[in-house]
């Protein structure tokens, strides 16, 4: 017989018209179009880009003719894992291999691992959380690469490549190309789960907890990534 988890945790940023969302794409809008005391039922009009909130990165993001989320079967999208804490980073700092090694063995019996770095403390419109998030160097995306049955990759971090971009309040954090912390998760089907937060009460205090690790889409056809509801089973 299932037996239910004994806790469950969300690892799910909030959606709402107000939420800090990547600097250079459009802004979420919920309008709200009909009013139950007024026409009787109440629905909402939601507007955003695939990649906002917490979200997973299909191939097609950086590789052109690349996988969509809808060439992966379901259950590509869950397993059993280790949340590891690397932290704590500076803004703007790499995550390298050698944060990496020490947990090694963990890594090799995981289907997902996600990278605790704290970094859901700035959550907001701020300097940190937008642009100076720590972010997967080359060599820690080709480590993590190296590993035959992982599945996915988590951090808190906006991007698991680092910011290169510049907006008016500012400049790129990086020169690490983003295709080079993403790419060579793509190419062996890792896909990265971006803007997780709550690692902190998956690993209650230790250095690593295992858990069991879901972070459905919803059933979109043809899409370079997607927000998720992603939690953790205790």
């Amino acid at each position: 017989m299932f037996e239910p988890p004994s806790e469950v945790v969300d690892l799910s940023n909030p959606i709402d018209d107000r939420m800090p969302g990547w600097p250079t794409l459009p802004s979420v809008t919920i309008d709200q179009t009909q009013w139950a005391a007024r026409d009787g039922v109440t629905m909402e009009q939601l507007s955003m880009p695939s990649h906002t909130a917490t979200h997973i990165d299909a191939p097609l993001h950086f590789i052109p003719e690349g996988k969509t989320l809808d060439d992966y079967p379901i259950d590509h999208f869950m397993g059993p894992g280790v949340a590891i804490d690397i932290g704590p980073k500076s803004p703007e700092e790499a995550i390298t291999t050698s944060d990496l090694e020490a947990y090694e063995s963990e890594i090799a019996d995981s289907e997902v691992v996600m990278l605790h770095t704290g970094w859901d403390e700035y959550y907001g419109k701020t300097d940190e959380y937008l642009f100076e998030f720590p972010f997967l160097s080359g060599e820690a995306a080709e480590y993590l690469a190296s590993f035959d049955d992982l599945k996915a990759v988590g951090t808190e971090g906006a991007s698991v490549g680092g910011f290169t971009e510049e907006v008016p309040g500012h400049g790129p954090a990086t020169d690490v190309d983003p295709a080079d912390s993403h790419i060579p998760l793509f190419e062996n089907d890792i896909t990265p789960i971006e803007e997780v937060r709550n690692l902190d009460q998956v690993l209650d205090g230790d250095d690593s907890q295992r858990a069991y690790f879901l972070y459905p889409p919803l059933n979109y056809q043809g899409t370079s990534g997607a927000s998720v509801r992603a939690f953790a089973f205790l």
